[in-house]
């Protein structure tokens, strides 16, 4: 038996049936398949146009010339060519910087994760006791990730003087805005009906968390906190830079007296020491997420347990003690005897950490009140150079990492030895930090925001490439297929079968790759590669902390509004 249909209810089908025998019908429907004007269509159109006058405007700003580039790389090449044939520094004398840095990236990690932990609790929408609650945790954790890590470290150098303590705290505070911000995010895209299901039969609010939530989040958790372990171990290799121990120092020390030869050999054993670091980081982040998928397999197979009588007096909320719980237990105690052993090799003790504190505090008062009108003529034209510097950067790591990400993704990569050539690129650019690159940068191309621009593009290649290629290796291979099944070449795969699917996961990392060159252009000032980060040195070396406090607000505000505006974007755009 059919249903009638009532055209009267269903005005599509019946418009379409009248028209069908009409060309004027035929030319509707064309008109139809074109994209509708919808408002994040037009906010997507508005967004690119903005880009790429931004970009125009930000070179011409910058100084972008082909012949200055042209005659750069040629002082590059000659800079390179003193720095050969490569020195390898005596052991005795890069042992104890390397393992201060190793020790500094540890402890900085670990006393980032003590105070994320609460933080990311509180500032979660679904763990947070209120929303007044939620919103000062959240700026705290905002705060915390806007100034760049060698910032404060330069000032706790000043403040509780030189040595590696100023490094892990400055490690610290600033590795604690971002894990915070990743496990907040975490927390709140757990399931709630866990969560919930362990309050209803009695348990309290820290139980039905360790219980509901924990377990969800334990290894997103332990992922975040390693590839932050990677991050800060590229850091702490350039707090020596101002004073803050590790073998950041000695290449500092090495390039101001112009010993390249020996520089660069130091340089190559920072590369191997991030290298080594990440490859080991990554290798348990795959172990932990196969286990993780493997687990989930178990669990969804599992047929549904037979009805039991109800449990007589109060449940037992604690999981069992399971191998796979056995094992993570042994590893957090691994975890923290590490960190023990990093905080007693730098001869940090607690009674020092807590010794800092009261120090920090009161040094506070220093930078109050912020003196803007000391840099009132220099502070605008600065932070105006810092943006055009991240924006040109930006740009420059987008352009360079496209091609290595398509070579660097293994279902569209041409040959198995290219796709392991184009991820070791992607692995050794992210061993040097941009820091260095903009010394070493500053040495052929002079002075200037152009040293900046070319060090932060180089040193973003890493982790925009490695993030894009990620996407790309994550896609549907099905549209692919379907064109190669009809003769589609390589290239037409790749543009019509691969592009508008990473279109949207592109403009996200480009956007998250702009909000780190902003951080980073900050700072490149320090050795002359312009920006608001010469300022910021000048007045704290100076000792002026007022003006210092006049720049960190405005680094602060302007990191806040570029963030709220990438998210704004990726949310109207994703």
């Amino acid at each position: 038996m059919t249903t009638p249909t009532n055209s009267a209810e269903r005005p599509d089908l019946a418009t379409t049936a009248q028209a069908e025998p009409t060309p004027a019908g035929a030319a509707t429907d064309k008109r139809a398949l074109r994209p509708p004007w919808t408002r994040n269509r037009i906010v997507g159109l508005a967004a690119a146009a903005g880009a790429v006058l931004a970009i125009v405007v930000s070179t011409r700003q910058v100084g972008v010339d082909p012949q200055r580039l042209i005659d750069g790389w040629a002082d590059l090449g000659n800079l390179l060519g003193r720095m050969l044939p490569v020195e390898m520094p005596q052991p005795s004398r890069v042992v104890g910087p390397i393992l201060d840095t190793l020790m500094m990236a540890v402890a900085g990690t670990a006393l980032a994760l003590l105070l994320s932990l609460p933080l990311s609790f509180l500032a979660a929408a679904n763990t947070a006791p209120s929303p007044a609650v939620r919103a000062v945790a959240r700026a705290i954790i905002l705060g915390a990730r806007s100034i760049p890590d060698l910032v404060y470290a330069l000032i706790f150098v000043r403040v509780l003087g030189v040595g590696v303590l100023p490094g892990v705290l400055a490690v610290a505070i600033y590795s604690t805005g971002m894990i915070g911000k990743l496990f907040a995010d975490a927390i709140e895209e757990v399931d709630d009906d866990v969560h919930h299901a362990v309050a209803t039969v009695g348990a309290t609010r820290l139980q039905a968390i360790m219980t509901g939530v924990v377990p969800q989040v334990l290894p997103s958790f332990v992922s975040t906190t390693l590839y932050r372990l990677d991050m800060n171990v590229a850091a702490s290799a350039v707090l020596g830079f101002v004073g803050a121990g590790g073998i950041g120092f000695e290449l500092y020390n090495t390039l101001r007296t112009l010993q390249y030869q020996r520089g660069l050999g130091l340089a190559l054993i920072i590369i191997a020491l991030v290298v080594i670091v990440e490859r080991i980081s990554a290798a348990i982040r795959a172990s932990i997420l196969a286990h993780e998928h493997s687990a989930r397999e178990r669990r969804r197979s599992r047929r549904p347990a037979r009805d039991r009588p109800p449990a007589t007096g109060r449940p037992r909320l604690s999981p069992p003690w399971t191998r796979a719980r056995l094992t993570r237990q042994i590893a957090v105690l691994s975890a923290a005897g590490l960190a023990l052993v990093s905080f007693a090799g730098l001869g940090i003790s607690p009674g020092a950490l807590l010794r800092a504190i009261p120090e920090l505090v009161a040094s506070i008062g220093t930078f109050l009140p912020p003196d803007f009108a000391s840099v009132r003529d220099d502070l605008g034209p600065a932070i105006v150079e810092t943006l055009t510097i991240a924006v040109c950067a930006t740009a420059l790591a987008t352009a360079l990492s496209l091609p290595i990400a398509f070579l660097a993704a293994r279902p569209v990569a041409p040959h198995p030895v290219v796709y392991h050539a184009a991820r070791l690129v992607i692995v050794l650019s992210r061993g040097l930090p941009p820091l260095v690159l903009a010394l070493i940068f500053v040495s052929a191309f002079g002075l200037g925001p152009f040293a900046g621009v070319i060090a932060l593009g180089l040193g973003s290649i890493g982790l925009t490439a490695k993030l894009m290629a990620d996407a790309i290796e994550h896609l549907d291979p099905g549209p692919r297929a379907a064109l190669r099944s009809v003769g589609a070449t390589r290239v037409q795969q790749a543009t019509t079968g691969v592009v508008p699917q990473v279109a949207p996961s592109f403009v996200a990392t480009t956007l998250f790759t702009l909000d780190s060159t902003i951080r980073s252009s900050t700072i490149v000032g320090i050795v002359g590669a312009g920006g608001i980060g010469f300022i910021t040195y000048q007045s704290v070396h100076t000792l002026q902390f007022h003006t210092t406090a006049a720049v960190l607000i405005v680094i602060f505000v302007t990191v806040f509004v570029v963030e709220r505006f990438s998210d704004m974007i990726r949310k109207r755009i994703l």
